[in-house]
């Protein structure tokens, strides 16, 4: 950037310097205070720029020549894009951005798959109107609200339901199911033949561990329903859903869903958090950002010419104050005189 400072004006201070033999000494210094800008006429039309997406650790300076055949204009790119801190708003070389977030992070076991926040995908009805749109950020935690639900949601085959006598309650046995479901839980169920046995209960027991005569693995609980009068033996469907909701807050896994009402299908449709969001880790979504800065805005060459003739008036102090010296200098007043 050394065209840049070249016209940067000087100003003249009074030296601080301890050892300094007169108290009229000076020290000359760049204006600092004085910064270059495109005119908003240019700056807000699309018109004079095109767009640029920096390729691997190119500098500012690589890339004015690249474009301009001139690497001293490196200061028109940041211009052109008002970026007045290149460490935090131009891409990092790779080897860097990698120590620094290693530094951020504290292992690459958190950096590569620890979980920064989750985006859901795009979810339509079943005639094609969108329900739930792409890319909004859910954090890694998260409270039931808009469609989202705290819970789990089992989608795998209910055995059998049958009515305990001995407990007078339902015994519902899932099979390969995982959850913690404890006694005082809340579950749902629905989808049942009998109407008694969909809707909310609280746990009463449960057991797992068990294998029934074919060799599955079940899980079983118990629930006393609502004015349940069915047969001993509830005959199975297979339209049986069953739910674990959870009044905690639990990190993402498929203890979310989101449901929505169909018109189309006249009922409503219940997904599991696997089928709308997606995960994105801690790189991820630091590589997001970086590659955000990667997308710029070029000065048309042809209009750089108006940027030179703009920053050499900035640059140029006119007649009138006190300080004034030259159109290149200006010198500050020496309040060691007055003291």
């Amino acid at each position: 950037m050394p065209s840049y400072f070249r016209q940067v004006p000087d100003f003249e201070y009074v030296s601080r310097d301890p050892n300094q033999r007169q108290i009229s000494e000076y020290a000359t210094v760049k204006n600092l205070f004085r910064r270059g800008k495109l005119r908003d006429d240019i700056f807000g039309n699309l018109s004079y720029f095109t767009k640029y997406k920096i390729i691997g650790d190119e500098r500012p300076d690589n890339v004015a020549y690249k474009l301009y055949n001139d690497e001293t204009l490196d200061w028109v790119i940041l211009l052109s894009n008002n970026i007045l801190n290149i460490q935090t708003e131009w891409p990092l070389p790779q080897i860097i951005f990698d120590k620094v977030l290693l530094e951020k992070y504290g292992s690459y076991d958190e950096l590569y798959g620890g979980i920064h926040h989750y985006e859901t995908k795009e979810i339509r009805d079943s005639v094609g109107n969108l329900i739930l749109p792409e890319g909004i950020k859910m954090p890694s935690q998260w409270k039931s609200g808009n469609g989202f639900v705290q819970g789990a949601v089992f989608t795998g085959k209910v055995n059998y339901i049958y009515f305990d006598q001995e407990f007078e309650a339902i015994n519902i046995a899932i099979e390969d199911f995982d959850v913690d479901v404890k006694s005082g839980s809340t579950v749902s169920i629905s989808g049942s033949s009998d109407p008694n046995l969909n809707g909310i209960f609280i746990v009463k027991n449960t057991s797992a561990g068990f294998s029934d005569l074919s060799g599955t693995n079940i899980f079983s609980f118990r629930f006393t329903p609502n004015n349940f009068t069915s047969e001993e033996v509830v005959e199975i469907t297979g339209n049986e859903r069953f739910e674990f909701i959870s009044n905690e807050p639990l990190s993402y896994s498929d203890n979310y869903y989101y449901k929505y009402y169909d018109n189309n299908l006249g009922n409503e449709v219940t997904l599991p958090s696997s089928d709308i969001l997606n995960p994105i880790t801690n790189y991820e979504y630091e590589s997001q950002i970086e590659d955000d800065k990667r997308n710029i805005f070029i000065l048309k060459p042809q209009y750089l010419n108006i940027v030179f003739n703009d920053l050499e008036e900035i640059m140029t102090y006119k007649k009138g104050s006190t300080q004034y010296v030259s159109r290149t200098l200006k010198k500050g007043d020496n309040i060691r005189l007055y003291s």
